[in-house]
């Protein structure tokens, strides 16, 4: 007996024997049985014992065949002759029931409409836990319909329809966190200002780094965390404002890098938006002042890169209602490790047989119409960052080794290697060695235009200390770096 596990599809028809088949199995039990053996006489004990079993001449006498002094031997190997015959019928008989039975009745099954067996994999989505600041400085953005109603609610909406998340999870957070359910729609049509102190916690002044410290805390594997924040510090009566926003930093700082210690592949995106505000105003000594204008509030979302980057891709930033995103600050750990090759044709150069994609060899000036120097390309992927492409397209955010060469981006043709920009350098003259360029992880500019440094009246676009607060961020995730990624070229 014989296991084979070759489909019926896949069989070929073998020469001899007989193929069970059983339809509803990948696996087939096959009998082979000789032909010969079954449907005719072996040799019997007197023929081989017989002085003429060498020949096979049926022409031959009787007498040479079977001598008459020895009938009665004759007689017994007929009776064992026959006895053989019975016992090879019954074998062919039951060989042809285990065929019958494991055949499907004789009957051949077409296999593409047989089941197939399947393995299920099951998609474990990441959880959403979405903190809404409600201290007293949030309710002028929730009195009636307004913008942040509206880009919230759509924000959080998309989240859900997108099928990023089976599990979203709406709460209150001041001093407190106070868990208000998974309905989104429930949940915005009762932020009011009203509701909001009825929720309970401390809604008088705003500790930050403490706010940020709860969130991290709550935030585990498989979690994005989304912060929905005014972003104002509130230092509070008789307190030095500016040693404040110093200790707040540091605090965020340090409650940021105890986090990145435990999961270092996490990322912070933190957005910039604006809404109609018509409630208090609160200066850094807490007094309030009426207003009705726009005021800025931020997003941020935390948790690891992987998920992040998917959140963006499947609800990007423009897909946000009322004013849309302003400004963003994101930020990865680094450095790491990207794909990037020399482009060939890029120059006069030939690549190393060895070392293709980084190594350069014989570089020389271009010498047809008025090019009168060397250059190269180079492809790269940085789509693992969470940066604009505005970042990543800005000069003043790389750094380069040799200041001989100019550098210059762009975005890469469409390719099947991923590649999303070309760095393109230029030099007056031929240089060997390493070309190094990093990508350097800087604030962008907005942050400081959008801060408010002094906090005693509402300035407008501005927010008290939010580059404080950006600050402490940035200062976790370069503890012992400045850089994204570096990438390097050898020229021979």
């Amino acid at each position: 007996m014989k296991i084979d596990k070759t489909t019926y599809k896949d069989r070929k028809e073998r020469p001899s024997g007989m193929t069970a088949y059983h339809a509803s199995r990948p696996d087939k039990v096959l009998f082979f049985a000789d032909t010969h053996f079954l449907f005719k006489s072996r040799p019997t004990l007197h023929t081989l014992s017989s002085p003429t079993c060498r020949h096979t001449n049926q022409s031959l006498p009787k007498s040479a065949i079977l001598p008459t002094h020895n009938l009665n031997n004759h007689l017994n190997n007929l009776k064992l002759k026959s006895m053989n015959k019975a016992i090879h019928v019954l074998y062919g008989f039951v060989v042809i029931l285990l065929l019958t039975s494991c055949g499907n009745s004789g009957k051949k099954t077409n296999n593409n409409n047989a089941p197939k067996d399947s393995v299920k994999v099951e998609i474990i989505r990441p959880t959403v836990n979405v903190y809404i600041e409600n201290s007293g400085s949030m309710d002028g953005y929730v009195k009636g319909v307004t913008e942040f109603e509206q880009a919230v609610y759509n924000y959080l909406t998309d989240i859900k329809i997108s099928q990023f998340t089976d599990s979203l999870n709406l709460f209150y957070i001041n001093s407190d966190i106070i868990p208000q359910g998974s309905d989104i729609s429930d949940f915005i049509e009762k932020l009011e200002p009203n509701n909001f102190k009825n929720k309970g916690g401390s809604r008088g002044t705003t500790d930050i780094s403490n706010l940020l410290k709860c969130v991290l805390t709550e935030t585990c594997p498989n979690e994005i965390a989304i912060l929905v924040t005014d972003g104002i510090f509130s230092p509070g009566k008789g307190k030095d404002a500016e040693q404040y926003l110093v200790n707040q930093q540091i605090g965020i700082k340090s409650n940021m890098a105890a986090y990145l210690k435990k999961y270092p592949n996490s990322a912070v995106v933190i957005y910039q938006l604006s809404s109609q505000f018509d409630g208090l105003y609160y200066n850094h000594e807490d007094y309030g002042t009426k207003i009705n204008e726009q005021r800025p509030y931020y997003i941020w979302i935390i948790g690891e890169t992987d998920l992040i980057n998917d959140l963006i891709i499947k609800v990007p930033e423009n897909k946000f209602k009322g004013s849309g995103v302003q400004n963003v600050f994101s930020i990865t750990g680094g450095p790491k490790s990207v794909d990037y090759a020399v482009k060939m044709g890029s120059g006069n150069f030939d690549l190393d047989k060895q070392e293709p994609k980084t190594t350069i060899e014989n570089l020389k000036k271009e010498t047809k119409g008025k090019q009168n120097s060397a250059r190269f390309s180079v492809n790269v992927n940085l789509s693992g960052f969470l940066l604009s492409d505005n970042y990543l397209r800005d000069i003043s955010n790389y750094e380069l080794n040799n200041k001989d060469f100019a550098l210059t981006i762009c975005n890469s043709v469409s390719n099947s290697f991923g590649y999303t920009h070309q760095l393109n350098f230029e030099s007056g003259s031929v240089h060997k060695g390493v070309i190094s360029v990093k990508l350097k992880t800087l604030i962008p500019q907005w942050v400081e235009e959008k801060n408010d440094s002094i906090g005693t009246a509402p300035v407008k676009g501005k927010t008290y200390g939010i580059k404080y607060q950006i600050h402490g961020v940035y200062e976790a995730f370069t503890i012992s770096n400045n850089y994204y990624t570096e990438i390097k070229i050898k020229i021979n």
